[in-house]
């Protein structure tokens, strides 16, 4: 029998799961926490120390169980967010802490760096837009603030790229890392020279680029023998663990989409050509040839638990709360519903990218209910989601099939309502394991295990399907066109609040 290890780095834990690839089934999954360390407001650092310790831990732990179930692993594929920033020190040592992507401490070195007349030139050279993800401006931050720090940087990397690092003792850097980066030229796929002046990096910081699913090396011999694993072991680039969520739930083909409904709201897109759109972000698919364009809103399920807590905190308490605001709003008229909301409460990434956003309540009148500002709140995220899917048919991408998944996909009224905003179809899965199952497929697939793409629909569960209803359709177009109108009219007053 033959298995294969996938590994999650993810912001608050360290996850990893045992893949046996001829059961199709996952033979055991382990934990550890990670600490997310904030020393001033905006700031978002972890300890890469702490990523390898749970890993050691995680492999040790996976390693036993095969061999006392008398399964062989082969691979391992380790996924996670980015684009963290690692550095180390020529002995391979780490200098600091990460900066991790949802790190704001840069937002006067994006100002230093980039203007207007090299914004337009950046953009179209890494199809990557301007934001605080951005490894350079975190470099130029180094330097300004840590210069020590700076001067000891012998290679910068990913989280992923750090933990493939320790396993195999070769330096690797992940295509997608590269992309967000906002280091590489896209058409070539190299680091140049120009974009790294701006972070004043040296082209030796950095290593080999290489796609998600190609094999960067064996893992090292010395520590093969500490972690219970024969010395043959394969070890992948890794995955974004966006992407490789993506394509675990089922965004295989060009018009797939994934709606996730976590605590921000993200979609993913698949598509054939590589979208080169500054409201969106961009990301290489896990399938070769294929790309994906995606999104972030800052709130979501974030969102409702905001509501819950103000407008129903005698129950914010109770596991099911959610569950019973939907049965008691279901029972409500959406039809007469006029209360519109901007779900703009933490400012907003994608598509608007503006941090001075705010959320709003508007539509009022005194006979409105709790109940109909909670379905307003379900809708106005479904509004977003609508917002990303009409930039995609702007960009003559077709959306063919979409698929829901966390924790707000379980929400029978939730799906409902989005549905019937976008009317489409939405697929529902009742239980999707996400990126470490992706990155364990992929590296099985790196060694033959598995064969084709599409073989992962023999990991994914049981699903089921909400289906649009016509009669929303037309009071839902209306709504949505009010949703973007208030946006474009209170845009340039939204500033204004600072000086409250």
């Amino acid at each position: 029998m033959t298995c294969v290890i996938g590994i999650d780095i993810g912001t608050t834990s360290t996850s990893g799961i045992l893949l046996d690839t001829k059961k199709n089934i996952i033979v055991k999954k382990v934990s550890f926490s990670v600490n997310l360390i904030s020393l001033e407001y905006g700031w978002a650092e972890e300890d890469p120390n702490q990523w390898w310790i749970n890993t050691k831990k995680i492999i040790q732990i996976l390693a036993k169980k095969a061999k006392n179930s008398k399964k062989k692993i082969k691979a391992i594929g380790v996924t996670g967010m980015l684009p963290a920033l690692v550095i180390l020190d020529k002995d391979g040592n780490i200098i600091r802490n990460s900066i991790q992507q949802s790190d704001s401490r840069t937002e006067k070195q994006i100002k230093k760096i980039f203007n207007k007349k090299n914004s337009n030139w950046f953009i179209k050279k890494t199809n990557c837009g301007i934001n605080q993800q951005l490894i350079a401006p975190k470099l130029v931050w180094l330097k300004e603030n840590e210069n020590n720090n700076f001067k000891k940087i012998y290679k910068i990397m990913g989280s992923y790229d750090f933990i493939n690092y320790k396993l195999t003792k070769i330096f690797s850097i992940e295509h997608n890392w590269a992309l967000e980066s906002g280091l590489m030229d896209f058409k070539q796929k190299i680091f140049t020279k120009d974009l790294l002046k701006l972070g004043s990096i040296n082209i030796k910081m950095l290593s080999k680029i290489n796609s998600s699913n190609e094999i960067i090396g064996k893992i090292d011999n010395k520590l093969s023998k500490k972690l219970y694993l024969d010395n043959d072991v394969k070890v992948i680039a890794g995955c974004a663990d966006h992407v490789v969520s993506a394509f675990s739930a089922g965004v295989k083909k060009s018009g797939d989409v994934l709606l996730k409904y976590g605590g921000a709201g993200d979609i993913l897109f698949s598509s054939k050509k590589p979208l080169n759109d500054h409201r969106l972000f961009l990301d290489y698919h896990i399938i070769p040839n294929l790309y994906m364009p995606n999104g972030c809103m800052a709130s979501s399920g974030s969102l409702l638990n905001w509501f819950v807590k103000n407008f129903y905190s005698p129950l914010s308490h109770k596991k099911n709360v959610h569950k019973y605001l939907d049965f008691t709003s279901s029972k409500t008229n959406i039809l007469k519903n006029k209360i519109v909301i901007l779900p703009y409460f933490l400012g907003e990434k994608t598509p608007i990218h503006d941090l001075n956003a705010k959320g709003t309540l508007t539509g009022l009148n005194l006979n409105n209910t709790k109940e109909d500002i909670w379905v307003a709140v379900l809708e106005s995220i479904g509004f977003g989601f609508n917002h990303h899917l009409k930039i995609m048919e702007e960009n003559k991408i077709p959306i063919k099939n979409i698929v829901a998944s966390d924790g707000g996909s379980q929400s029978d009224l939730w799906m409902k309502i989005t549905s019937n905003i976008i009317q489409k179809p939405i697929k529902i899965y009742k239980n999707i394991e996400g990126s470490y199952l992706g990155s364990a497929f992929v590296a099985a697939k790196s060694v033959n295990l598995y064969h084709k793409w599409d073989d992962i629909n023999k990991l994914t569960g049981k699903y089921k399907m909400i289906y649009p209803n016509l009669n929303y359709s037309k009071h839902y177009k209306t709504k949505f066109k009010i949703y973007l109108e208030l946006y474009r009219n209170l845009k340039d007053l939204f500033p204004s609040f600072k000086k409250l």
